[in-house]
């Protein structure tokens, strides 16, 4: 029995939310749900037909998550963002300068 997508999120929406409950105790508080998952599915899963995987493999890659790997990822995509940013001003900058 395949799961679609949107469903599978909704099946494991609560370990999700207990992982989160996890860090906030942690002192680990600016993550949500939807971070997490797609932590996962970019990282843990990339490889893999997600909606084909046992329910008992993504509850368990989800308890095994650690503060420090979700938030070491989620850094680096954020310092790619802002390269990103950087480099469409820099550009940007320099066409409108070109036009003058």
């Amino acid at each position: 029995m395949t799961i679609r997508y949107n469903e599978l999120f909704d099946h494991v929406y609560v370990v999700l939310q207990s992982k989160i409950e996890e860090f906030r105790f942690l002192q680990y508080r600016s993550l949500t749900e939807e971070e997490l998952w797609n932590y996962c599915i970019d990282r843990k899963w990339r490889k893999k037909e997600i909606e084909s995987l046992p329910i008992a493999e993504i509850v368990a890659t989800v308890f095994d998550l650690t503060p420090s790997e979700v938030l070491n990822y989620h850094r680096f995509v954020s310092h790619q963002a802002l390269d990103l940013q950087s480099e469409l001003a820099a550009v940007l900058f320099h066409a409108k300068s070109n036009s003058l």
